[in-house]
């Protein structure tokens, strides 16, 4: 089975993040191995790190193999010779996994 990126491009409907999913799988092509460095980078137009209340607009993600190289405004991101970009207008992309659906005491400890 594929490896999966670890990425997850939000935007108004849940239908484009799922239709979304398997292109940037694609882009990757088959399996990597841990020493890959087949680079990509995606351009969305904003990019939300989670460590703050706002999406920044200008940022790109660099994903090498199966790991994000680095992230940041688009003019400070060093990009490899040779790197596939993708162009991802109209979303916002969270690099790395945020878990955003937790239930705290949805259910008594001692049940």
């Amino acid at each position: 089975m594929r490896r999966a990126l670890t990425l997850l491009a939000l935007t108004a409907t849940p239908a484009l993040t799922l239709a979304l999913t398997p292109a940037l799988v694609a882009a990757q092509g088959a399996v990597h191995g841990a020493g890959d460095t087949t680079a990509i980078l995606l351009r969305p137009d904003r990019v939300f790190l989670g460590t703050e209340d706002t999406a920044r607009d200008g940022w790109v993600v660099l994903v090498r193999g199966t790991r994000i190289a680095a992230v940041g405004p688009a003019a400070r991101v060093s990009v490899p010779s040779g790197t596939r970009e993708i162009a991802l207008p109209g979303t916002t992309l969270l690099p790395g996994l945020i878990e955003g659906h937790t239930h705290l005491f949805l259910h008594p400890y001692d049940e």
